[in-house]
């Protein structure tokens, strides 16, 4: 196992080393993962190179906390489950949050086979990233204390829908062969093509016990589940941006970087 996977799993703070390789394992590090390691387009805003040569990408991640979306985040757990023993394949979805079928595949995350039957792991989809991997071997609902989803599957297509905490369409998965180099060219749009989402919108975003952290653009909103609390407020300065993207985010972000975000994203309102 490289050093940078070990490095990472010891980040987690669970003993993996003695673990029974089984769902639970998974499931712990999905929500171990998402707690410590936050989804965020501050790079990809920044037009900042993004490569996902695994050694670099760990050190931007995991050793220098810098955060990022779903060609980071879930490159890094399919190379930890891989390296862990799990059996596991790259998907890329279309994502499904506008209804539009005709979206592009731009939704990179992890088919798990297990025990002879398929999960889909997620930790990249920001705020509305599934806490738990999702069981598609057939239709029905999967659920955890206060988050339900809802598969719907027909042949090799598998449809996500998210129930609770609010009901949403995530995506749309169509089972097939896929490479890295595929993911290759999805990433490079999603973070260098002029139109795409991160690079014109500052997302930031931490799931943790029940609570949901989201920055988007001048926004900073906050959900407890069960206390069925949700907030907003307005980002006034660079300097709340730089105390709510290091203190709640626990992204290593400068002042400097801040400051230029948040001229960007004022001009741009």
């Amino acid at each position: 196992m490289h050093a940078y996977i070990k490095d990472y799993l010891n980040s987690l703070d669970t003993d993996v080393e003695h673990a029974v390789r089984d769902l639970n394992l998974v499931t712990r590090l999905q929500a171990l993962h998402l707690t410590k390691y936050s989804f965020s387009s501050v790079n990809a805003l920044q037009d900042l190179p993004l490569s996902t040569e695994p050694e670099q990408l760990f050190k931007r991640l995991i050793t220098d906390k810098q955060g990022g979306y779903c060609f980071e985040h879930n490159k890094i757990f399919y190379l930890a489950l891989q390296a862990l023993g799990f059996n596991v394949q790259i998907v890329i979805a279309r994502v499904m949050l506008n209804g539009q079928l005709e979206n592009p595949r731009s939704h990179r995350l992890t088919l798990l086979t297990l025990d002879g039957k398929q999960y889909l792991v997620d930790v990249g989809f920001g705020v509305s990233t599934p806490i738990l991997p999702l069981a598609i071997d057939q239709s029905g609902i999967v659920a955890e204390g206060m988050n339900k989803y809802r598969i719907t599957r027909c042949d090799n297509i598998i449809m996500v829908h998210q129930q609770q905490p609010e009901e949403k369409y995530l995506y749309r998965v169509e089972l097939a062969e896929f490479f890295e180099s595929d993911c290759d060219i999805a990433h490079f749009y999603s973070h260098q093509h002029p139109s795409a989402v991160f690079v014109n919108n500052l997302v930031v975003s931490r799931i943790a016990d029940g609570e949901r952290f989201l920055i988007r653009n001048q926004s900073f909103f906050y959900w407890h589940q069960a206390k069925s609390l949700h907030t907003e407020q307005v980002i006034e300065s660079s300097e709340h941006l730089y105390q709510l993207i290091r203190e709640v985010f626990l992204l290593n972000v400068s002042l400097q970087s801040a400051q230029w975000l948040f001229t960007k994203i004022r001009s741009a309102s």
